[in-house]
């Protein structure tokens, strides 16, 4: 439970979340315009895992997703541990050890323990840097890894890596672990297929750069950066993927984003309950659209916490609005769009049911002056 659920709704001040976990103002516009070929589907997927902020705060998708996991229908979290050291053991000959390690999205203490110490233990990097939005996150991973890893430089860095390049590291070499990536929740446009998304394409590139921040490398000419994805596969069963966000605290999880939208953009008067949530399948993109029916039609205000600037916007009685992606691409579309983003592909592997499929990429790089990117 949050700290501050002592205050009340009425102190509750949405910019003291910070522009990283406040919603942002311009993506509920985009997701709610008026024409939907004109709409940014899934922009608001990152706000599922907030928690209330007060007493009677209905944003509770961090306490429903915590719930959610630990199901035997959560597929990457049961499944994932055991995958990530499989595929660690058969990539120690290419990442040598001594290298930096950014562990993108580490997620709280026990997560830390269940997927990134086997890893760190088999990898043996000289530096780990956590990277999460959430401050709190970050500073649990470097406290289980510094505890396991006395030896090894412990650092966390609070940053949108979706938008902010990572910092260049102390040693030659660097690898970007990525399992159970965010990748597959980034937004799309209509009609727009997954090789296409040039959300992925912008994130996958921006991943290839790094911050010179300090000015401290600049006689360092060339950097080799590695990057291990792992991705839920596309199934022919296309129903079992739309049954994975059936049960009632995955439905909680993509609810509490309406209650966040009436929350952080201070939209009093919108009535996050006139919405029937319903995942599909959409297979332009190789998407679970996470999709919600208006029941009734509302025009609502909206007002940026950080800017005070306003805008109304107008929900349709029937109309859909997709607000979420769960993507889940071939392993073959994945390859290629990591191609396409400037990557060199090396390995590629799948578990036996190949629900999931794992990549190793590499890229050179030579340190950018720029602050952040895209």
């Amino acid at each position: 439970m949050n700290q501050n659920q002592s205050q009340s709704a009425e102190a509750f001040n949405p910019a003291d979340l910070g522009p990283s976990l406040c919603m942002k103002f311009d993506a509920v516009v985009k997701s709610f315009a008026q024409d939907p070929n004109q709409r940014v589907n899934g922009a608001l997927s990152g706000y599922i895992y907030d928690v209330p902020q007060f007493v009677g705060d209905r944003v509770d998708g961090g306490l429903h997703y915590a719930q959610y996991v630990e199901l035997p229908t959560s597929l990457i979290p049961q499944k994932q541990p055991g995958l990530l050291k499989l595929f660690a053991q058969h990539i120690k000959d290419t990442v040598k050890p001594g290298a930096s390690f950014y562990d993108l999205g580490p997620g709280p203490g026990w997560s830390v323990k269940k997927n990134t110490i086997p890893v760190l233990d088999i990898l043996k990097p000289a530096v780990y840097v956590a990277v999460d939005l959430e401050p709190e996150f970050t500073a649990q991973a470097c406290k289980v890894v510094a505890q396991q890893f006395v030896d090894m430089k412990v650092s966390n860095l609070a940053s949108n890596f979706h938008q902010q390049m990572l910092p260049m590291p102390p040693t030659d070499t660097s690898i970007i672990w990525y399992p159970g990536s965010t990748l597959g929740n980034l937004p799309s446009l209509p009609g727009q297929t997954f090789l296409q998304n040039e959300f992925i394409v912008e994130h996958l590139s921006l991943l290839r750069q790094y911050a010179d921040q300090t000015g401290t490398y600049k006689t360092k000419t060339e950097h080799t950066r590695y990057l291990l994805i792992l991705m839920d596969s596309k199934k022919d069963n296309t129903q079992a993927m739309v049954d994975l966000y059936a049960s009632e605290h995955a439905v909680g999880c993509f609810k509490s984003i309406l209650f966040k939208l009436q929350r952080d953009l201070k939209a009093k008067n919108f009535d996050p309950e006139a919405f029937v949530y319903q995942p599909r399948w959409n297979e332009i993109n190789s998407t679970v659209e996470h999709v919600f029916t208006a029941t009734r039609s509302q025009t609502v205000q909206i007002t940026d916490a950080f800017t005070d600037a306003r805008e109304m916007i107008t929900v349709l009685k029937n109309e859909e609005y997709v607000l979420a992606n769960s993507m889940k691409p071939s392993a073959q579309d994945m390859m290629a769009i990591l191609t396409r983003s400037g990557w060199t592909h090396l390995q590629l592997e799948m578990d036996k049911e190949k629900r999931f499929h794992m990549h190793l990429v590499r890229t050179s790089t030579k340190p950018s002056t720029k602050q952040t990117s895209i």
